[in-house]
């Protein structure tokens, strides 16, 4: 509608003037309200992708930190393994040595001691039946040692 310069001649005229005017002005503030939330949709749009980014970048930063941790571990713990095994290794070492000892020492000295509780010195066969055992202890003694620490190793 056009508007006219001259003023209504009637009160109907008139308060349709004013409905009118009162119409456009609204119209006019719904546009800028709608322009308004137009920009306010589309910076709100941005903010989304901007948080959504931060949100991978911060999801990336606790993944790396999860693997670093993860590989610091499992090198403590491979640390520790290691020196765990090496440290009950010899620990068994020892012990199986002062085991043999301990056995083929008193099977020595009961021999011993069989031998010289005897009058007569021992004859040459005898001398060599106490090698030959004497031997044969030490290559049992050693081979069960090398089959035990073979079996030990990790």
């Amino acid at each position: 509608m056009s508007k006219e310069a001259k003023s209504p001649r009637t009160f109907r005229d008139a308060f349709a003037a004013q409905v009118l005017g009162d119409i456009d002005t609204l119209l006019d503030k719904v546009e800028a309200v709608n322009g308004s939330v137009n920009a306010a949709t589309e910076k709100m749009q941005q903010t989304i992708i901007e948080f959504e980014k931060a949100g991978e970048t911060y999801n990336q930063a606790v993944l790396a930190a999860n693997m670093r941790s993860k590989n610091e571990m499992v090198a403590f713990l491979q640390t520790a393994t290691n020196s765990t095994v090496a440290k009950t290794k010899d620990e068994q070492r020892e012990l199986i040595q002062e085991l043999i000892r301990k056995a083929v020492g008193d099977e020595l000295t009961t021999r011993k001691q069989a031998l010289f509780s005897s009058r007569t010195r021992p004859t040459f066969i005898q001398w060599s039946v106490i090698v030959t055992i004497c031997v044969v202890t030490a290559l049992v003694s050693s081979m069960t040692t090398v089959a035990l620490l073979r079996n030990i190793q990790p």
